[in-house]
């Protein structure tokens, strides 16, 4: 039989290795969602406070990536529900993590088209939002976006296409988001 005190150590090695490997992307999640860098911050921190809580009852049956965001998805509606704020979604302060210093013209177009994008993501509905945003940005499977977000993998594909669909309705006519535009080496990612 297993020690508490082995089990203990155990759940806080993983907790460590978890954080280390998702912190980022946890981050990044609630700074899609939430604006304000301290928001950001405490929202992660109460995250990472709730997979600490629930470490010793985690099965397995999602990978500790997916089941990390899950709990950060619904940090992120409790703090939305206690504040009762609506519609306060941005991008603005999600972290960026580059391995090289773009140049200060590349800066510029990543940083108009990013306003853009933000301007377009907050113009869908919250379904829509963290579908893209799961899907698109974070680049999950359909399963284990639908896993987050307690859906099926229909009703994700389904939103996911239509949300993309409003996107580029909202964002065509944008020069950045143009196709040529695309060819030239500009994304919407």
């Amino acid at each position: 039989m297993e020690k508490a005190g082995d089990k203990r150590e155990m759940v806080e090695r993983d907790l460590d290795e978890w954080y280390r490997l998702y912190h980022r992307d946890v981050f990044a999640y609630i700074g899609y969602h939430v604006r304000g860098r301290q928001d950001v911050e405490d929202i992660a921190q109460e995250v990472f406070v709730r997979v600490l809580i629930g470490a010793e009852r985690y099965q397995g049956l999602a990978s500790p990536k997916t089941w990390i965001l899950a709990i950060a998805r619904r940090t992120v509606a409790d703090w939305y529900r206690k504040k009762r704020l609506k519609a306060l979604f941005s991008l603005s302060e999600a972290f960026d993590v580059v391995s090289e210093e773009p140049s200060p013209h590349e800066q510029a177009v990543m940083g108009a088209r990013e306003a853009r994008l933000r301007e377009g993501l907050l113009q869908l509905k919250k379904d829509a939002r963290d579908v893209v945003v799961l899907r698109m940005l974070h680049e999950f499977s359909t399963e284990e976006t639908a896993e987050i977000l307690g859906w099926s993998s229909a009703k994700t594909r389904t939103t996911l296409h239509r949300a993309m669909k409003k996107l580029q309705e909202l964002l065509g006519e944008d020069e950045l988001f143009a196709p040529e535009s695309a060819e030239k080496g500009v994304s919407v990612k």
